[in-house]
């Protein structure tokens, strides 16, 4: 009984210091016989979504040894130096000319070593001609004033939308008017007789979208 005690404890011993000369060789192979070094990351990294563009936005405080950064998505890269930076900075990345469907990037900083922070991964839309053909514009009515100028009542902007009204004035100025979210009605008073008004709903997909996005126009004639 004794010597099958004997026995079981040797295999047990064996058992664990072959587990951990393996784990030790594993560890040496992952390390490559040097230390494993990773660069500081991108902090509170956050994508603003656009028209057929995106913006990177993040903070560099922890990535002050790093040189560059690197956004990988499906078969593209793009790299952007860091040089003249500062560990306080706000690092924004705009790609543009990207077409409209929803992405994965993969983002990540090098040092003059090419050693890497970890990856930060993030999902975003880049938006086009689909989502504008999604949207309705903003519905309104209008009446004379009487005076030569009119008035807009609008049936509802809600949040995330906003007007713009072109025109030109008694004094042949080009006018732009920016009309907000939950505006009821809009004056314009001095708009110059026998000419257009540009009406353009425009809509921002989310709170923190790069941009509102213009919908096609509609012109109102004044005479």
């Amino acid at each position: 009984m004794k010597k099958m005690r004997y026995i079981i404890v040797l295999l047990c011993v064996s058992i664990t210091l072959f587990s951990c000369t393996d784990l030790v060789g594993t560890f040496e192979k992952f390390q490559e016989n040097g230390e494993i070094n990773y660069v500081g990351k991108i902090d509170s990294l956050k994508v603003h979504e656009g028209l057929h563009k995106i913006q990177f936005e993040g903070f560099l405080y922890y990535a002050e040894t790093a040189t560059d950064v690197i956004i990988k998505w499906d078969d593209q890269q793009y790299t952007q130096s860091l040089e003249g930076y500062g560990k306080t900075d706000v690092l924004e990345i705009l790609l543009e000319d990207l077409e409209e469907d929803l992405y994965v990037f993969n983002v990540y900083t090098v040092d003059k070593n090419n050693n890497r922070s970890i990856v930060t991964t993030l999902q975003a839309n880049v938006y086009g001609d689909k989502f504008i053909a999604a949207q309705n514009p903003v519905l309104y009515t209008y009446t004379s004033n009487g005076t030569g100028g009119f008035t807009l009542m609008w049936n509802e902007i809600p949040t995330l939308m906003q007007v713009l009204l072109e025109y030109t004035n008694h004094d042949g100025d080009k006018r732009t008017v920016v009309v907000p979210a939950f505006t009821m009605q809009t004056e314009i008073a001095d708009i110059q007789p026998d000419t257009q008004l540009k009406i353009t709903t425009c809509v921002k997909p989310n709170k923190d979208a790069l941009e509102y996005i213009s919908l096609p126009p509609k012109y109102e004639n004044f005479k």
